[in-house]
């Protein structure tokens, strides 16, 4: 968007340039000295809306020494980054006094180091490869206000056992758990959600996984239909 109103404005100052140094009042050098002026003022308020929209931009990201993040407009933040060397990792409600909403895209990618991460109550979202390839993590613990988990947030992450989604999560994208190979336990307590090309099936053979589900759900008949072992949920 800023591009755009810069071309505008560029376009607007070279036509008044143009139709200033065009009106014929004075002489010829008075004029363009004046069309000069006006450029060379009009390339000064550019710069300077440039450098404030650059500040305000830079001022969206922050760090409290561990954890990276960045605002939202809602006024809670999103965690983008963690620079810690916690194996068990507890992510906090609050970083700086703000809460947590959502694990941004990418934010844990790669973290060999964890093996298990505890996610706070409050967070809503655990958004795109937030936590891919992270090949030493066996456990996750999503608390019971997560409402969705995006696409290949958990991808490659091929020592993870089981996972466990409360009844909150009603959406789950395509490929979140690719190449979790160790997987054997996937508990999926809310009985509408559907499976959207989760990972589970990878070629011709689904994983060697078992879902823990209620008889009557939509992912117990999408498992009944694609050979996958299903669990009575108690």
């Amino acid at each position: 968007m800023k591009y755009h109103w810069r071309k505008a404005l560029w376009a607007a100052l070279l036509t008044a340039a143009f139709a200033f140094s065009a009106v014929g009042c004075g002489s010829k050098e008075d004029n363009e000295s004046s069309a000069d002026e006006l450029m060379a003022d009009s390339v000064s308020d550019v710069a300077a809306q440039d450098a404030a929209a650059s500040e305000s931009s830079t001022d969206m990201t922050a760090s409290d020494g561990e954890f990276q993040y960045e605002m939202n407009e809602d006024g809670t933040l999103s965690i983008t980054g963690y620079q810690g060397t916690a194996t068990d990792l507890n992510v906090p409600a609050t970083v700086d006094s703000y809460a947590v909403s959502s694990i941004a895209n990418h934010a844990f990618e790669a973290n060999w180091d964890l093996v298990s991460v505890t996610l706070p109550n409050g967070l809503a979202r655990i958004e795109e490869g937030a936590f891919m390839d992270c090949g030493s993590l066996t456990s996750v613990n999503i608390p019971e206000t997560v409402s969705q988990i995006d696409r290949a947030a958990f991808a490659g992450c091929s020592s993870l056992t089981s996972i466990y989604l409360p009844e909150t999560v009603s959406e789950v994208r395509e490929e979140a758990f690719t190449g979790c190979a160790s997987m054997t336990e996937l508990t999926v307590v809310n009985s509408s959600l559907q499976y959207d090309r989760w990972g589970l099936v990878e070629g011709a053979q689904p994983l060697s996984v078992t879902i823990i589900c209620a008889p009557d759900s939509a992912i117990s008949a999408w498992a009944a239909q694609n050979g996958v072992a299903t669990q009575a949920l108690s």
